[in-house]
């Protein structure tokens, strides 16, 4: 029997049940869908992390006090400068301030750094306005977009060539004035801050309106790639285990570990209710077979073998495999590019209301060669359901077949 006949009498079928072939492609639909939608969401999630932390550079490597007894100055720059293979030590002073302006007030990062080595720790800002503060000022800042215009509000908090009113401390906290000089474009996260909800200063004005005399972290830029391992090396030699040691690519390593793992997690779930489906096509495969009983008889006593009868059963199943998978990826592909917008517009109200609209986004990624495994599962699942009624139905023996009612 020709391949096109045996679809034909599957494609046959499944016209003849159109509300139960409609039911069945619906569960593989959900199935796959599921699967896409979710694998896509952690490989675009890993995507935008990754390259963000890449802007800093494979040559960068974060330095950071292991305890609270440990403080880094001056002195540790210094020392660090003096080892082989060292470019540049930013150091950087965080802490976290709440902004009043525009008849409200939100928590938001203040980052000291100096102004000359601001463009080796954040790569690629641009401006949307004004520019960046200068060095030996203790009062001028520039701010990230959502400082500016938190997510949450329809109107702008701070503005440039204005005041604004910072309160550090949460004990017995103070109020400072300082002058808004810039705003930068929508950026996104780095390795540091999120610099979109970030006020930036000079190194010396945050320490002053912080009161600090040490720093939070060292950002130190080797000449090359292959110094870092090196110098990673004499960091550890000369502070043992009093400081935590990040490179670019160890960060990497974790954020792809972390969301690969991720990945089988959410896949895995979301497989299950593939599975499910597959239990629905075998169900329905069994009614059909009955349903059938006697239209089989008739085909085998016009000369069909058990094999052509177990490869019509067998190409409805596959038919319907093939259409739910496709219908799944498509589907699947737009629920992708929702659930980013459903968090972060989430995310903005659950922060708001703790006083700060944090940014968070990031595009799904759906690769060809995911929603190709995922296709070729669907049908998979669709034929190993229908397998087991199609040899049931290939096994009768016509004359019983023909007698049934």
């Amino acid at each position: 029997m020709k391949s096109s006949d045996i679809l034909r009498w599957g494609l046959r079928g499944i016209k003849q049940r159109k509300l139960r072939a409609a039911l069945t492609i619906l569960g593989i639909m959900v199935g796959t869908a599921a699967v896409i939608a979710l694998v896509s969401q952690t490989e675009g999630i890993q995507s935008s992390i990754i390259d963000q932390v890449n802007k800093l550079g494979p040559n960068t490597i974060s330095i950071r006090p292991a305890s609270g007894a440990v403080v880094l100055t001056q002195t540790d720059v210094n020392k660090i400068l003096q080892i082989p293979g060292v470019e540049y030590v930013v150091p950087v002073v965080t802490a976290p301030v709440r902004v009043y302006g525009g008849g409200t007030s939100r928590l938001f990062t203040l980052v000291g750094v100096d102004s000359a080595e601001f463009e080796i720790l954040i790569s690629d800002v641009k401006y949307a306005e004004g520019r960046l503060y200068q060095s030996l000022s203790y009062s001028e800042v520039t701010v990230g977009s959502s400082v500016r215009q938190p997510q949450d509000l329809t109107y702008p908090m701070v503005a440039v060539g204005q005041s604004a009113t910072v309160e550090i401390g949460l004990v017995n906290p103070v109020r400072k004035t300082i002058q808004v000089v810039g705003v930068l474009e929508p950026y996104g996260t780095s390795a540091l801050v999120s610099v979109d909800d970030s006020l930036f200063m000079s190194l010396k004005g945050a320490m002053a309106l912080t009161g600090r005399s040490s720093y939070n972290a060292l950002f130190v830029k080797t000449v090359d790639v292959d110094s870092v391992d090196y110098v990673v090396e004499n960091l550890k030699a000369i502070y043992g285990t009093r400081l935590s040691i990040l490179t670019v690519k160890q960060i990497t390593q974790i954020v792809s570990t972390i969301t690969g793992q991720l990945t089988v997690l959410l896949g895995a779930i979301a497989a299950i209710s593939l599975f499910v489906a597959g239990l629905g096509i075998m169900n329905i495969m069994f009614v059909s077979v009955i349903e059938r009983t006697r239209e089989i008889g008739v085909l085998k006593a016009l000369g069909f073998t058990n094999s052509d009868v177990l490869l019509i059963f067998l190409s409805e199943a596959t038919v319907m495999g093939v259409i739910g998978g496709v219908l799944g990826i498509l589907v699947g592909s737009g629920i992708s590019y929702v659930i980013p917008i459903i968090l972060s517009a989430g995310i903005s109200r659950t922060a708001g209301s703790f006083g700060s609209a944090q940014s968070f986004s990031y595009t799904p990624i759906i690769r060809p060669d995911i929603a190709a495994l995922v296709l070729l599962f669907a049908i998979a699942v669709a034929l190993l359901a229908g397998f087991y009624p199609a040899r049931r139905a290939s096994k009768m023996d016509p004359v019983v077949a023909l007698r049934h009612d």
